[in-house]
């Protein structure tokens, strides 16, 4: 006797198996058979090689003497392509379909054999069609921005008005999120995530442990960030996100191994501030007696003699903050200036915006037009899908535009003269705060200075550059131009040829 439903979900309905089982058995004592073994499948026929199937073959080939009986519910439950057909009608067997009222053997008449091969072809067309019916949902599902499969990790699946969804999983959701977060920062690798999901109880979905591959996946899969790809075609996804687009892009850097994205120790204070200005090598620490701090050339060069901590500390206050103090009368020309050219930051941002909204509605435009004319074959999908891929990249290119403008505005040029006001007093704020802020301030402002010969040269980053080169400015080379805008020979009195 042998029984099958396609799949677990059937099997855990409680119907088909049972049922196929009573009319078998009731058939069985009808003509007077003696039921010896009994299989059961639950996988699909579309495919050879189901395990019960197999040994059922098996079983019946080591019996082959006795011609034994198989009594089967209906043809699509023994089989649904054309292999396994060929391989029981060679096994000589006598199959009975009782739902069909069938009996197929080496005395059936042709014409019986010829019917039973007609109904085979039908369940094969049926799989066949069934599953074009599924790709083709599933690709209109993937079309309109949903996850057209079952959810990724994260995700559990949710049936709303006979529609499926994604939506977060309430258990996972946040860990998921926790694990980009803690990669994105540069402190932990893939083995501290699998070892922080185990210690909150972030499993897989059958309650296994998380290994570092399925980590791995996790952090490449740009579905968290609102995107998927399906069929190798990439798709703008409508389904909730759980990171954002530059936390997923960041992840991305640190997997690809982007210099900047590697974590690497930061056990004193100005470590990876410095070079030696003599031989251009990186300027290391050490610890001395476990409690002075020394700096000095890697590469320990005869004009790099070894400078304590705090002779770094005092002149880093001394030299590069109290270098970007600006006396009353420059601070007050740098604001002039500011607010000469505020109107103007503001026009051109404005024009800016407003082609990056063109552009955008523009792509949009063409994007809708080839979807219409693919539905109505005037395009093929092949060519649907090259230039879906490039319109929605500049698409994507024109919305960061627009949120990048959207952000420039007269809020922008007041951060400016804050900026200003809080270079002047720089110092003050700076010996004030503790040693790990002071990093952070000077990281903000200085990149790679010099050591050479127990002397700290800045190298300020912009715009603190400037800044700075105004500060030693003497007055007198100030000038303004009447009824003109503020103008100095550091700052140009228009705006700089690169907007970003």
């Amino acid at each position: 006797m042998y029984a099958r439903v396609s799949s677990r979900d059937q099997e855990k309905e409680g119907f088909s198996i049972p049922a196929q089982q009573k009319l078998l058995r009731d058939y069985a004592v009808d003509k007077g058979f003696h039921i010896v073994e009994e299989f059961i499948d639950v996988e699909t026929a579309k495919r050879s090689g189901r395990t019960q199937f197999q040994r059922m073959l098996a079983y019946v080939r080591k019996r082959h003497q006795n011609a034994p009986v198989v009594l089967v519910e209906k043809t699509d439950r023994l089989y649904r392509n054309l292999k396994d057909w060929v391989t029981v009608d060679e096994m000589k067997a006598e199959i009975h379909l009782v739902k069909e009222n069938i009996v197929l053997s080496e005395e059936s008449r042709s014409s019986e054999k010829f019917m039973h091969g007609i109904k085979v072809l039908m369940a094969k067309n049926y799989v066949d069609n069934l599953s074009e019916e599924v790709k083709k949902g599933m690709y209109m599902k993937a079309e309109e921005g949903h996850w057209p499969s079952a959810a990724p990790f994260g995700y559990i699946n949710r049936r709303e008005s006979d529609k499926s969804y994604i939506v977060p999983d309430p258990e996972r959701a946040v860990l998921v999120r926790n694990l980009f977060d803690l990669y994105a920062r540069g402190q932990h690798s893939i083995k501290d995530l699998v070892t922080y999901a185990k210690d909150f109880g972030l499993t897989g979905r059958r309650g296994g442990k998380l290994q570092a591959s399925n980590v791995h996946v996790i952090l490449r899969n740009p579905i968290y960030a609102g995107e998927f790809y399906f069929s190798g075609v990439r798709y703008q996804g409508k389904d909730p996100t759980l990171v954002s687009r530059d936390l997923w892009q960041r992840v991305q850097n640190r997997l690809d191994g982007f210099p900047d994205t590697r974590p690497g120790p930061r056990n004193f204070l100005y470590q990876g501030l410095m070079k030696c200005g003599s031989c251009g090598a990186a300027v290391t620490a050490e610890m001395k007696k476990q409690k002075y701090v020394y700096y000095h050339c890697s590469q320990l060069c005869d004009d790099s003699p070894y400078v304590r901590e705090e002779r770094i500390s005092e002149q880093l206050a001394s030299v590069v903050l109290k270098g970007l103090q600006l006396p009353p009368e420059k601070l007050a020309f740098a604001t002039r200036a500011l607010k000469a050219s505020r109107v103007d930051v503001v026009r051109e941002t404005g024009e800016r915006l407003a082609a990056a909204r063109a552009r955008y509605d523009r792509l949009r435009a063409l994007l809708d037009k080839a979807y219409e004319d693919k539905l109505d074959g005037r395009i093929d999908e092949a060519f649907f899908a090259r230039k879906r891929i490039e319109w929605e990249d500049g698409m994507q290119s024109a919305h960061e535009a627009i949120e990048r403008y959207a952000r420039v505005d007269h809020k922008v040029m007041d951060v400016a003269l804050e900026v200003l006001e809080l270079v002047s007093s720089a110092y003050d704020l700076y010996i004030r705060k503790d040693p790990s802020q002071q990093r952070k301030m000077l990281n903000l402002l200085l990149s790679n200075c010099e050591l050479r010969s127990g002397l700290v040269t800045p190298t300020y980053k912009k715009p603190f550059d400037a800044l700075a080169e105004l500060a030693k400015a003497p007055n007198d080379e100030e000038a303004e131009s009447p009824g003109g805008p503020v103008r100095h020979p550091v700052w140009l009195g228009r705006l700089d040829s690169n907007q970003r």
